[in-house]
């Protein structure tokens, strides 16, 4: 998404349909993509307010992907699978410190995955990762690139 589609940090009903259908392009094999509103300031300050650093490469992902969930059926299962960014969510994650030291690097919460709750997190070098459950596992390098793999079944699986 280009800076121009936002307005004062708040992406509007119309052009959050459009990067509905950009992302639904971009996810071949998803269900469903919901895109909700994002405030780029109010979710600065929450990540804030959670003890959280804000850094450029948060904001950019929260602008490109915020309040984004994708939907796709579970190879497993076949029951439906979802991976939501959720800055709400992503402010309640506790366990950070306890993924960071496993992971070697610094990461910040941005989501969650899956019915267990599993935290997504955006790893410094751009890697997504998913924590819980005592585990940590890297999905795969840039956000696209991760659901894609999530949605294919196909994803990287490295445990730290």
């Amino acid at each position: 998404m280009r800076d121009d589609q936002w307005s004062s940090g708040v992406m509007s009903g119309h052009r959050s349909a459009a990067r509905e259908e950009a992302l639904r392009r971009a996810f071949t094999g998803a269900s469903r993509v919901v895109c909700g509103a994002v405030d780029v300031e109010a979710a600065r300050l929450a990540y804030q307010e959670a003890g959280f650093g804000v850094t450029d490469a948060l904001v950019a992902f929260l602008r490109e992907y915020g309040e984004t969930t994708v939907f796709w059926p579970s190879h497993v299962t076949g029951d439906e699978s979802s991976l939501t960014i959720s800055v709400e969510e992503a402010a309640a994650e506790f366990n950070l410190r306890f993924y960071e030291k496993r992971l070697g690097m610094s990461a910040l919460p941005v989501g969650v995955a899956f019915s267990t709750g599993e935290s997504v997190l955006l790893a410094e070098n751009g890697d997504i990762v998913l924590g819980g459950e005592g585990v940590v596992q890297r999905v795969a390098n840039g956000f696209e690139e991760s659901v894609r793999a999530l949605i294919s079944g196909d994803w990287d699986m490295t445990f730290f």
